[in-house]
């Protein structure tokens, strides 16, 4: 996906509602679509599945303007729910790693081969 990673944030409470700031449901829209691409109109593994993830982005690797891992993570697994596994409860092998490029994006991949 060619976007910029983003973290997953805590969600922020506005009047007893919590919301997602734009820019990161911007940013699981793009996932999703071009999970949705990839997919080709197939359901959605039902079964045990392991996730590979590359964090490309313009930042030097210790900067906390790179993001946690843990957090970049999540917000993959969440825009990916539905759409190439039923729940990421399903994910039993998770690799998940940052690198620095100036071609931003997410490379990833989920396979049901274990």
């Amino acid at each position: 996906v060619d976007t910029t990673p983003y973290p997953q944030p805590r969600p922020r409470i506005v009047h007893r509602h919590a919301y997602e700031p734009k820019r990161i449901t911007d940013y699981k829209d793009a996932i999703r679509t071009i999970a949705k691409v990839h997919m080709k109109g197939l359901a959605p593994f039902s079964k045990l599945v392991r996730v590979s993830i590359t964090f490309r982005r313009n930042k030097r690797l210790g900067s906390r303007m790179f993001g946690d891992i843990d957090n970049l993570t999540k917000a993959v697994l969440d825009a990916l729910n539905g759409i190439c596994f039923d729940d990421d409860a399903l994910v039993v092998k998770l690799v998940a790693e940052k690198e620095d490029d100036k071609h931003e994006g997410v490379d990833i991949i989920v396979s049901d081969e274990l």
